[in-house]
Parts: C-alpha cells; sequence; structure tokens
C-alpha cells in the first residue's frame, strides 16, 4: 500500500527538479558546448561557460553507407597504425566490441579485428592489454641475462 505514496513523491522530486524548485537552480544539459565568457566590473571578474545552442554537425559524404566507415568514405583509407580510430571499435582490456554495438559492416569488422591484431603485436595499443592477476610472474625467459650480467661484472 505504500507505493502509491513512492510514485507521489517520485513524481514531485521529477518535477520539482525539472523546474529548478529545489536548491534554486536547474541543471543545464551535460552534453553542450560551451563558450567561455569573462566579463570584469570594476575589481570583479566573472567566467561563466554559455550554452551555445545551435552546433552544426558535419554531414557525412555517403549518408546512406551502412557502417561508419562506409558513411564517411573511410573504407580503403586506414591501417593499422591508425590507433585512435581503432580504439573506437576496442574494450579496455584489447578485444573487439560485438558487431551489434559498433554498427560496422561485416566486412570493415573483420579488417578492424585484423588491424587491432596488428595493432597489438606492434606494440601501438599498450593501455589495451587484459590485467595480469597481482604477482604475476612472467613465463617468458630473458635471454642472454646471464651474459650480460658476467660482461657488466667484468
Amino acid at each position: 500500500m505504500a507505493a502509491p505514496g513512492l510514485l507521489r513523491g517520485g513524481w514531485s522530486r521529477l518535477v520539482s527538479g525539472l523546474l529548478g524548485l529545489r536548491g534554486g537552480w536547474a541543471r543545464p544539459p551535460t552534453r553542450a558546448f560551451r563558450q567561455v565568457v569573462e566579463v570584469t566590473e570594476g575589481s570583479t571578474t566573472v567566467i561563466e561557460g554559455k550554452i551555445i545552442e545551435e552546433v552544426k554537425t558535419p554531414t557525412p559524404p555517403n549518408p546512406s553507407g551502412q557502417c561508419p566507415i562506409c558513411r564517411w568514405n573511410l573504407k580503403h583509407k586506414y591501417n593499422y597504425e591508425d590507433v585512435l580510430l581503432l580504439s573506437q571499435f576496442i574494450r579496455s582490456d584489447g578485444g573487439m566490441l560485438p558487431r551489434r554495438i559498433t554498427g560496422l559492416c561485416l566486412e570493415e569488422h573483420k579488417k578492424v579485428a585484423v588491424c587491432v591484431q596488428m595493432a597489438h603485436r606492434a606494440g601501438l595499443l599498450p593501455n589495451h592489454r587484459p590485467l595480469l592477476p597481482e604477482g604475476h610472474v612472467s613465463k617468458k625467459p630473458k635471454l642472454n641475462r646471464l651474459f650480460l650480467e658476467n660482461l657488466l661484472h667484468n
């Protein structure tokens, strides 16, 4: 029976938050471009961030393309060295995001996957590696380690 009271309370919080009745400030949209404006009156300087209402987004050259790469005509213009482009399609641990999330067509998804693997092997994505457990010791042998130590001690 307490559910209608909770709904009414939530509704009033929502309406008061939208109208700016709570705290006297209505929150501006979070994803808006702002212009920094500096106003000096006597010895007081006020710096404000004014929201720019109209921001023109660029139109893609091929709006009918089925994936972002086809839409922006990048089909044959990227390789494994384009880390900024590739990092948009990988998870934080370095794996590829699925096609349903990236929106890539099958052909471009395969090409991006190959480029990501090549970038990993070339060491261009060092921050996108799976985390190793604490105290992990690598099993990779350190070649010529004894030889180098012997040279340093002589």
